[in-house]
């Protein structure tokens, strides 16, 4: 019996520290590196459905499954940092650290016309106002929440 309770309590204690981004996901990333893999790409101003097509699956995010919508913000990592910086509003979670600023972005929606790793994207691009969850000490984005 204790030492079913004492596995209990380590993995309690393993889900929170992954719940709070303090160890690294399973591709050997921390959250704010991750959040840069899937969301940032100042490479470009914009793209088309070609450019989603290929940087989803660059990116690592049609390997097992075609991840619905995803979106490209396309400015320099300091410029998504500063909106950390602005004043904190409330996340769908619920959570109070959530950011909200005006970037450059490419949103790629999954069309369901074929299948992974080959999963086919509708592009929108355009100047849109974003919400980021930001944690850390600096802040830094973790999370694109809209």
């Amino acid at each position: 019996m204790a030492l079913q309770k004492t596995l209990s309590l380590l993995l309690l204690s393993l889900l929170t520290l992954l719940g709070l981004g303090l160890v690294q996901t399973s591709y050997g990333e921390t959250r704010y590196e991750k959040f840069q893999r899937q969301h940032v790409d100042s490479t470009v101003r914009s793209g088309d459905n070609g450019y989603c097509n290929k940087t989803m699956q660059t990116q690592g995010m049609t390997l097992n499954f075609c991840k619905e919508l995803n979106t490209f913000i396309h400015e320099d990592i300091s410029v998504i940092n500063n909106i950390c910086k602005t004043p904190n509003i409330r996340c769908k979670n619920g959570k109070m650290n959530c950011h909200e600023g005006e970037v450059r972005i490419t949103e790629c929606k999954n069309i369901g016309k074929t299948k992974p790793p080959n999963c086919s994207y509708q592009a929108t691009a355009g100047k849109k106002s974003v919400i980021i969850a930001c944690e850390g000490n600096p802040l830094v984005p973790v999370h694109f929440d809209g």
